[in-house]
């Protein structure tokens, strides 16, 4: 991921903010071949809050999000690349799962508050640091994007 820029520099009178970030691949599909992804899916069902609105509401009204875009989400990505590249699961789990966390924070500080998550991906949260306090380290890792549905590592 690269972080675009929060004023754009073209003359669009509609340019948005950030549009301008972009995913970048940072390895190849063999880099680590242990490594698997598993979608979970929860819910099907519509969400209350769309993903462009949630996040229109979150700019306007959430103070932890200018943090977050500020300082957290820069360093936390060199982390979680620098982890991956590395092949260190440990790391990559405990920063892929804070980031979750922390975004789904900025929603809870949102106004009104927004609930992406329901009580199964709650419970996921629950089953996956009860797996790796019983196995003493992290084995298994979650993300939340804007829903209820997570990627298990």
């Amino acid at each position: 991921w690269r972080k675009g820029s929060a004023k754009r520099k073209d003359s669009a009178a509609d340019a948005v903010p950030w549009s301008d970030s972009m995913a970048v691949q940072i390895a190849d599909e063999n880099h680590w071949p242990e490594i698997r992804a598993l979608i979970l899916v929860v819910s099907d069902a519509k969400k209350d809050t769309s993903s462009t609105a949630g996040m229109s509401t979150s700019v306007a009204t959430s103070t932890l999000l200018q943090h977050r875009i500020q300082t957290v989400v820069p360093e936390r990505m060199e982390g979680i690349e620098k982890a991956f590249q590395e092949k260190d699961f440990e790391t990559f789990g405990q920063l892929t799962m804070k980031d979750s966390n922390q975004f789904h924070a900025v929603c809870m500080d949102t106004y009104p508050p927004i609930f992406y998550m329901n009580d199964i991906s709650r419970m996921v949260v629950r089953i996956v640091h009860a797996y790796n306090q019983w196995a003493g380290e992290i084995r298994a890792a979650y993300t939340f994007d804007a829903g209820p549905n997570s990627v298990l590592y």
